[in-house]
């Protein structure tokens, strides 16, 4: 399973356990028939996308990651989207991920 990263959680995810995990990481997993090339996490109340937390890497269908990223709130309420190799999007709105560890997508 590959971790995905962005600026500013890197410390903070080396020296954690999993018992220690921010109440917002989460397992995503891909089972929609294509690969996920992007995937963009924002508060609920925001407009805006946060940055694409893939970066280089992807995640093909069948396949799970976990998902840490760097945020300075503590809101529970976030936006998920993804972008798939064919360069259609998928988004799940308003997911609580104070009480989701797991976050599906399917076809």
């Amino acid at each position: 399973m590959r971790k995905f990263l962005i600026a500013g959680a890197l410390l903070a995810a080396a020296t954690a356990t999993a018992a220690f995990a921010a109440p917002q990481d989460f397992t995503i997993t891909n089972h929609t028939g294509h690969t996920i090339v992007t995937l963009n996490v924002s508060p609920h109340s925001d407009d805006h996308w946060g940055p694409d937390i893939l970066g280089r890497d992807t995640l093909g269908n069948g396949e799970r990651a976990e998902v840490t990223f760097d945020r300075d709130t503590d809101q529970c309420h976030w936006d998920i989207k993804v972008t798939y190799d064919d360069g259609t999007n998928n988004d799940l709105r308003d997911v609580n991920l104070c009480e989701t560890t797991e976050v599906e997508f399917t076809a």
